[in-house]
C-alpha cells in the first residue's frame, strides 16, 4: 500500500515540479505536509536554475536545500524521494 501511494506521490510531484500547477487534497501531518511542500518548490526552483543555465553558484545552493529537505522528508514519511 505505501508504494502505491508513494508513487502516486511522485506522479503529482512530477506534474508540478515540470509546470504544473496543481490542486489536490492530501493527508498527512502538517510538519509532513509542509515539508512536502517546500520539497516541491525546491525541486521546480531547481529545475528552472538548469533549464535557464544559470551560474554553477545559484545551482549549487538550491541543489543542498533540496538535498537537506529531501532528508527531512524522508525521515517524516518514510518514502524514499525519487525527484
Amino acid at each position: 500500500m505505501n508504494l502505491n501511494k508513494e508513487q502516486i506521490l511522485h506522479e503529482i510531484a512530477a506534474k508540478y515540479i515540470s509546470g504544473s500547477d496543481l490542486e489536490i487534497d492530501l493527508k498527512g501531518s502538517e510538519v509532513q505536509l509542509e515539508c512536502f511542500k517546500q520539497l516541491l518548490e525546491s525541486s521546480r526552483r531547481l529545475k528552472n536554475l538548469l533549464d535557464e543555465g544559470k551560474n554553477y553558484t545559484a545551482i549549487k545552493l538550491e541543489l543542498s536545500e533540496k538535498k537537506n529537505l529531501t532528508k527531512r522528508f524522508q525521515n517524516l514519511t518514510g518514502f524514499t524521494w525519487k525527484l
